[in-house]
Formats: C-alpha cells, sequence, structure tokens
C-alpha cells in the first residue's frame, strides 16, 4: 500500500496568483529622506529586505559608521563649509574665545552643527611647518635640535597610526575633537583654574578667561592672531614642553605631567607658573587634545 502523501496545491495556479499580487515588501518609493514599501507605512531596515530583493537595498552611502541611515535625508548642499585656506576654519583655526558655552563663534554651537559642518579632516601638516619655521627664527641651533628630536622620538608612532586610517576615520577623529571642546568649554567656565586647550600640533582650540587675566592676553587677540601654546612660552619652557610631551603622547595612561614654565606676557614680562598637562586621546589612540592648567608662582 503506498504511503499517504499530502494534496500538493495547484503550482501554476499559485505562481500566476503571486505574478499578479507582487509581495508587500517590495521597495516602491522614497518619500521624505526614508524608503517605503508598498502596504506598510513605517520605514523598513535595509537588513530585512535583504533576504527579498538585493536591488532594493539603499545605497552604501546611506550607512555612516556602520549602522544604515535610511530615515535621514543627505544634507543639504550649503551645509559643506567652505574650502577656500582664507575663509576655511579647518586650516588655521583660532582659538574658541570666551569659556563660556554657547558663545564661541568659530566652532559649532550644537552636535548637530559639528556633524553636519566638518566635511573634511583637519589640516594638522599647517601647524606643523609654521611650528618648524617659528623655532628656526626664534631658537638656537642647540635649541633646534633638542626639539627635532623630541619630534623624531613620537613621530614614528603617530604615522603608524595614521597610514591605517581611511578618510571617513580622519573626517571623524576632527568631528570628536570639536565636539569635546564643546564639553570642555562647559566646563573650563565651572572652575577657577587658567586652562588652555591646544591641539598635538600646538594650536590653540580654546582659553579660559582666568588665562587672559593671568597673562594679560586678549582672548579676541588670541583668536584673530591663530596663536600657538609655545608661543606663550619662553624658549626654554617650550623646548621642555616638547620634550616631556615626546615622554608621554603614547603612554597608556591619561595622567597629569607636571612641570613649570614661564608664560610671555604681550608687553614681554615674563609670568613664572606652575604647569600641568593631561594628553587626552581618541578612539584610535592618537592624542587629540592637551589640557593645560597654570598656576602662578608668587
Amino acid at each position: 500500500m503506498p504511503p499517504l502523501v499530502p494534496s500538493q496545491p495547484h503550482l501554476p495556479h499559485l505562481q500566476q496568483q503571486q505574478q499578479s499580487q507582487p509581495l508587500a515588501t517590495h521597495m516602491v518609493s522614497r518619500q521624505d529622506g526614508a524608503w517605503h514599501a508598498q502596504g506598510h507605512h513605517q520605514p523598513l531596515h535595509p537588513q530585512s529586505l535583504a533576504h527579498h530583493d538585493q536591488s532594493i537595498i539603499p545605497p552604501a552611502g546611506a550607512a555612516i559608521n556602520g549602522i544604515a541611515n535610511v530615515a535621514k535625508p543627505s544634507p543639504p548642499p550649503h551645509a559643506h563649509i567652505v574650502t577656500d585656506d582664507t575663509q576655511n576654519p579647518l586650516s588655521r583655526p583660532p582659538t574658541s574665545g570666551p569659556a563660556v558655552y554657547g558663545l564661541n563663534p568659530v566652532y559649532p554651537q550644537s552636535p548637530a552643527q559639528v556633524y553636519s559642518s566638518v566635511t573634511e579632516p583637519y589640516k594638522y601638516y599647517n601647524g606643523f611647518h609654521y611650528f618648524f619655521r617659528h623655532i628656526c627664527g626664534r631658537m638656537n641651533k642647540k635649541d633646534i635640535m633638542r626639539v627635532s628630536r623630541a619630534i623624531a622620538h613620537f613621530r614614528p608612532s603617530l604615522v603608524a597610526l595614521l597610514r591605517n586610517l581611511t578618510y571617513d576615520d580622519l573626517i571623524f577623529m576632527e568631528k570628536s575633537f570639536q565636539r569635546a571642546l564643546m564639553e570642555y568649554e562647559k566646563l573650563i567656565g565651572f572652575i577657577g583654574t587658567p586652562t588652555v586647550v591646544w591641539r598635538r600640533s600646538g594650536e590653540i582650540a580654546l582659553v579660559g578667561k582666568e588665562f587672559s587675566i593671568l597673562t594679560q592676553w586678549d582672548r579676541q587677540q588670541l583668536m584673530a592672531g591663530n596663536k600657538f601654546i609655545f608661543e606663550l612660552m619662553d624658549t626654554t619652557s617650550a623646548v621642555d614642553y616638547w620634550e616631556q610631551f615626546a615622554v608621554h603622547a603614547f603612554e597608556n595612561s591619561e595622567h597629569s605631567v607636571m612641570s613649570e614654565c614661564r608664560l610671555v606676557r604681550p608687553d614681554g614680562v615674563t609670568v613664572p607658573c606652575a604647569f600641568s598637562f593631561t594628553i587626552k586621546r581618541d578612539l584610535f589612540g592618537i592624542p587629540m587634545a592637551i589640557i593645560g592648567n597654570f598656576l602662578p608662582i608668587l
């Protein structure tokens, strides 16, 4: 006796019915910046659509940081910053001005502005080129050799980490730096210690009002003059800073480095200070921001 087999549906009739009624998950339009499917009111994730048809997955450009961004439209063209060297704030940015949150006219004032306005990596080579021109015109041969040896000490590690990063990684690094500045700006406004934040090339990015009181430097002048932290130190202090930075640039810890320095006021008078700085690193372990605190020695 043959085994009992359940009756099979009439396949040609079923195929004809499927052809006349397409799947409800078939992509039909992209409205208001989101992909919609026929018969659905909510946007669908491309992961669920990939099981039906590879052709309906949004383009690869819709994925940001490994997460598919299918509900947010592309930024308008006017959101991109200019690339002219005379107007681009990424080429040689001044300091961020007053240490009061919301009063900084240089850097973006909200996280949304940070993520939308930063569209290219920061040009650190401009700062380092200026640095070498500065020390060649200011220091003697012995001090230049000391600074050069300090740069040569951490440069191989810096190059080794940077060479493995993509263009998008470099943009992410600048977004992280500017986003961190917003938090540092609020923090500096709450404390009474003279504080400055600068990049690894020495370019000043944030200045506390107490630092202006201590050194008589006007914050607007620092912002307009594209000042570097080593320009505000005497020669001995600048050389000592770079030697200490070279030693601690790629350490595993983020402890503060204690030292002494002499700050130079606009009138040329030096102010002896107890000096400490902390190196903050980004996601890739590269020095991102240096936070320096200064206390006068009376």
